[in-house]
């Protein structure tokens, strides 16, 4: 039976590919939702206005039939099931916060302390699906799987939540990036999800619809994930590293997404506290681009062309992917 899971898993992998790649754009199209600049953004980013954006839909919609079609041949069980959710939930939050702001016609949705307390709440449902799994973690660069008390593993499941929601969210700035760092963390945790059946058949189906998406997401983009591709793959990508007890892994894999976290907070607080931005944008991949601002920043940016920036992310995402997989060896 784990074998025909696994082979489901990629057969539906490599049949959603080309559906995915295909039907993104169009349903981006049909819902007429358009990608809205920053006023404060990189002013070469203005021709991405007017870009489709909410395609992240589809992926998520293909990788729950998936899912669907695995559980009608063995039923659905606690790790998918608790990776499903977490990635519905990161969705429903980005797809509330696109509706917002294509009604606002602006390029947020939430304010920030919304989003945070929407990903806060969505936490709760989490931690009640997660009390039915084994509170067991699996140590980096060691063979040890230590049991965790509550007082540890709940605060832990809603920064991990809420860090790997936000994290892909932040990376999805500029054409394929976080499609991209999205498909390598992927990557880098297939180790671990290979000891669950059907988990590694949801990451199956995840990299297949993914790398559809990527065809039509990648420079120049004709369809952006929207916040409900960026948090909902977020969400899944949190899923599955907790219900496969890797979630310690997930800085390493995921060590791009995190670099972009921390970029944001370093440069409200360089700011905040010496009146000087830190980078010359933030996130950290806006400081990597050939962007002309006129305000004083303290580090130097080497300000390469966007896809130039993409594909070095990515080979900094691959490299996460390596040590992360390094780290289960």
């Amino acid at each position: 039976m784990e074998a025909q899971v696994l082979k489901l898993g990629l057969v539906l992998g490599l049949l959603f590919l080309p559906i995915s790649a295909w039907a993104s754009p169009r349903v981006a199209q049909r819902i007429r939702a358009r990608q809205h600049i920053r006023p404060e953004g990189p002013s070469t980013h203005g021709k991405k206005a007017g870009t489709p954006t909410m395609g992240g839909l589809v992926p998520l919609l293909l990788v729950l039939t998936g899912a669907g079609v695995l559980w009608g041949l063995r039923g659905p069980d606690g790790p998918s099931l608790f990776a499903l959710v977490a990635m519905l939930l990161g969705g429903l939050i980005g797809l509330l916060d696109d509706l917002r702001s294509q009604r606002g016609r602006r390029s947020t949705g939430f304010f920030p302390h919304q989003t945070l307390a929407a990903q806060l709440g969505a936490s709760v449902p989490l931690i009640f699906l997660a009390a039915q799994l084994p509170q067991e973690v699996r140590l980096p660069f060691t063979s040890l799987v230590v049991g965790l008390p509550k007082g540890v593993w709940v605060p832990l499941l809603i920064l991990g939540f809420m860090g790997t929601v936000n994290g892909v969210n932040l990376a999805d700035g500029l054409d394929g990036l976080a499609t991209g760092l999205f498909l390598l963390a992927l990557l880098g945790m297939f180790p671990l999800l290979w000891r669950t059946a059907s988990l590694a058949a949801v990451g199956f189906l995840a990299f297949g619809v993914g790398l559809g998406f990527l065809w039509a997401n990648a420079h120049p983009a004709r369809v952006f994930l929207g916040n409900v591709g960026s948090m909902g793959l977020g969400g899944l990508l949190f899923g599955l590293a907790w219900s496969s007890g890797g979630v310690l892994f997930l800085p390493l894999v995921g060590g791009v997404f995190v670099l972009e976290a921390l970029s944001d907070i370093l440069q409200v607080g360089s700011y905040k506290l010496t009146g000087v931005r830190l980078f010359k944008m933030s996130p950290f991949h806006h400081h990597l681009e050939d962007v002309p601002v006129s305000w004083p920043h303290r580090l130097r940016s080497p300000s390469w062309p966007e896809p130039k920036v993409v594909v070095r992310l990515w080979v900094a995402g691959a490299f996460c992917a390596l040590l992360g997989i390094l780290a289960l060896l």
